[in-house]
C-alpha cells in the first residue's frame, strides 16, 4: 500500500525546512542557532508524524497539511531574495567589516569633532551597516557601542564576536537580554 498525499505533503515539508537548515551553514545564508533549531525540530516533527501516520497509527491525516509545503518554499524565498539582494550590494554595504574597511583605505576622520562625532555614530540606529562596519574596524573602542547598536547588521555582529573582546561580548550578551 503506497502512502497517502498528505503524508507525502509532510515529508517533503520536513524535507524542505531540512534544506533551509543544511542552506543556513553557508556564509551568505544568515540564520540564528535560534532559528537553525527551530527549522530542524520541525523538519523531523514533519517527517516523524508522517512516518507515524503511515506506519504504526494508521490515521487519516487532515487534507489542510496540503498546504504545508507552502511555509518552507516562501521561507527559502525570503533566504534567495535576500542572498541576491545582498549580492549586489558593496561588501560594506552588507555588513562585511574587514574587506569594507580594507578596501576603504585609511579612516577619514569625521571632521572637528572627530572622536565624539564617531562615538555619536556608533551609536546612532540611523548608522548604515556601512558606517557601521567602517568603524569597527577601524576604532576598536568604539566597538562595544556598535555591539549595543540596534542597526548593526547580524554579519558584523558575527565579526565583533569572532574578535573575542569582552566588552562587546558583553554588548552583544545585553542586547539578547532586552530582546528576550
Amino acid at each position: 500500500m503506497g502512502w497517502s498525499t498528505e503524508s507525502v505533503a509532510l515529508v517533503v515539508t520536513g524535507g524542505m525546512l531540512a534544506l533551509v537548515v543544511i542552506a543556513s551553514l553557508h556564509s551568505r545564508v544568515a540564520l540564528t542557532v535560534g532559528s537553525r533549531i527551530v527549522f530542524l525540530v520541525g523538519a523531523v516533527s514533519f517527517i516523524g508524524f508522517a512516518l507515524l501516520a503511515e506506519y504504526v497509527l494508521d490515521m487519516s491525516v487532515p487534507a489542510i497539511v496540503l498546504v504545508l509545503p507552502l511555509v518552507p518554499v516562501a521561507v527559502i524565498f525570503v533566504i534567495v531574495r535576500r542572498i541576491l539582494h545582498t549580492s549586489h550590494q558593496a561588501p560594506a554595504a552588507r555588513g562585511d567589516a574587514a574587506p569594507a574597511a580594507a578596501a576603504a583605505g585609511p579612516a577619514v576622520p569625521f571632521g572637528a569633532a572627530g572622536a565624539g562625532a564617531e562615538r555619536l555614530l556608533a551609536a546612532s540606529p540611523y548608522a548604515t551597516a556601512a558606517e557601521l562596519s567602517e568603524l569597527a574596524y577601524s576604532r576598536p573602542e568604539l566597538r562595544p557601542a556598535i555591539a549595543a547598536n540596534p542597526s548593526a547588521p547580524a554579519s558584523l555582529l558575527q565579526w565583533l564576536i569572532e574578535q573575542g573582546e569582552p566588552a562587546v561580548l558583553a554588548a552583544i550578551s545585553a542586547r539578547g537580554r532586552l530582546l528576550g
